[in-house]
């Protein structure tokens, strides 16, 4: 009994090591925005465990998940029910984000990122373009860069000009730190902002939810293997 008992523990204390190791910083990260108000918040600390920013008065929002992520100029809110009411059919509602007074936003990242990074944008009027850093605040060795060309208006029937939303990425060697959204200010909306990827996500599992799920699958197939040595 003990002996088929021990390599079961040893087994699972391994796999414990290597969940906490890796799954999760392997796992895709997704912003969709949708967590701010419809009329509109900086996005700020959101990401990083922290506190988003009152724009024009309006309501924060702290306690986000911490995917260790600030923004700069980042504002979120509703579309088309809200702030972006020019904006709709976006790939995951009810937000997306805009930068409104600046030339850009920018996405830091402390501990750095891997692999590619995408989202999905519309311009129907001006296009812009992203550069990926290897250091905070746009700094560094340029790591990649994107040119987002204008991607038209009022698609799928939806009136809002901002409605037609194309999906982009790109993958890079190294680790970056940062990225910056350049354009026109209000001009150009994106959304679904995927970390470690070069195709944007939609739905993706947070990695803690992947890492539980991987846990179950676990501890279902040692037992499944206890039973067959006990029998």
């Amino acid at each position: 009994m003990n002996l088929s008992r021990k390599p079961v523990a040893s087994a699972l204390v391994a796999a414990l090591g290597l969940l906490a190791a890796g799954v999760a910083s392997a796992t895709p990260v997704v912003m969709n925005f949708d967590q701010f108000n419809a009329n509109g918040e900086y996005v700020d600390n959101y990401y990083n465990g922290g506190c988003s920013g009152s724009y024009n008065g309006g309501p924060t929002h702290c306690g986000g998940p911490n995917y260790g992520v600030a923004w700069s100029q980042a504002i979120a809110g509703g579309a088309p029910n809200g702030l972006l009411n020019n904006t709709a059919n976006e790939p995951s509602s009810p937000n997306a984000m805009v930068f409104l007074n600046a030339s850009a936003a920018v996405m830091n990242v402390a501990a750095g990122f891997t692999t590619g990074f995408s989202f999905y944008y519309a311009a129907p009027y001006i296009g812009g373009s992203i550069t990926v850093w290897s250091g905070e605040d746009g700094t560094g060795t340029l790591l990649a860069s994107l040119t987002l060309p204008t991607n038209g208006a009022d698609c799928d029937g939806f009136t809002q000009n901002y409605s037609c939303w194309s999906p982009i990425g790109v993958t890079f060697a190294g680790t970056a730190e940062s990225v910056n959204f350049g354009g026109t200010a209000n001009y150009i909306v994106f959304d679904n902002v995927t970390l470690g990827s070069s195709m944007p996500g939609h739905n993706v599992p947070e990695p803690a939810a992947l890492g539980m799920f991987g846990f179950g699958a676990l501890l279902i197939g040692l037992f499944a293997g206890l039973r067959r040595r006990l029998a």
